[in-house]
């Protein structure tokens, strides 16, 4: 399996919006994003993204399988990015030297940790912060997921196909696919990255 390194140098949750408070979750899914442009008080930059999804077995939906959110995050372990507090904060101590020149994201996935979950002024449920985990952890139900950018890019198709379609549209949008032209998994005809919406719904 590829890894996905963080060195040193943000989510929308499912369709049925999580409570708020703290609650147990298991982490099953990191996408790798791409370097995605991102644009702040009318300055254009580039930032490498990764998404990283939870289910909640407390929650969930009317077909009884866990209510799931996720956090976009830079791909960085810099003291001050949300990725660095955030896994400082689920592990329970600071990253050493060593662990700050390299940390794979895909062993975020199956791990379990509290997650304190708030609501924004639309009322969207979203991660404020990730803790350890405590009590009992139940079983995993969602399938395991990583979706690495690199084995994309070498022809393996099958996890990307799999993804909702909302993610990837966003997979389309990174600065490493903007001249190709690819097969969005559903049957349809190849669509042209740069045509795609810049705010896509999953």
């Amino acid at each position: 399996m590829s890894e996905l390194i963080a060195k040193e140098y943000e989510g929308r949750s499912s369709f049925t919006e999580a409570e708020p408070g703290l609650h147990t979750a298991i982490c099953y899914r990191v996408v790798d994003l791409g370097t995605q442009k991102q644009e702040f008080n009318g300055e254009v930059s580039y930032k490498h993204q990764v998404l990283v999804t939870w289910e909640l077995p407390s929650q969930t939906t009317e077909e009884d399988t866990p209510l799931t959110i996720g956090k976009f995050y830079n791909l960085s372990l810099h003291e001050k990015s949300n990725l660095g507090a955030d896994l400082t904060s689920w592990r329970g101590r600071a990253f050493t030297a060593t662990e700050r020149q390299g940390f794979d994201v895909s062993k975020l996935i199956g791990v379990p940790c509290t997650l304190n979950i708030i609501q924004d002024n639309n009322s969207r449920s979203k991660v404020k912060t990730v803790l350890p985990a405590s009590g009992d952890i139940p079983g995993q139900h969602h399938d395991s997921v990583f979706f690495s950018l690199t084995d994309f890019q070498k022809g393996n198709r099958d996890i990307f196909n799999d993804l909702p379609e909302g993610l990837r549209k966003i997979i389309l949008r990174c600065k490493e696919l903007e001249d190709m032209n690819v097969d969005m998994g559903d049957g349809g005809n190849d669509i042209p990255v740069a045509d795609l919406d810049e705010q896509v719904p999953f």
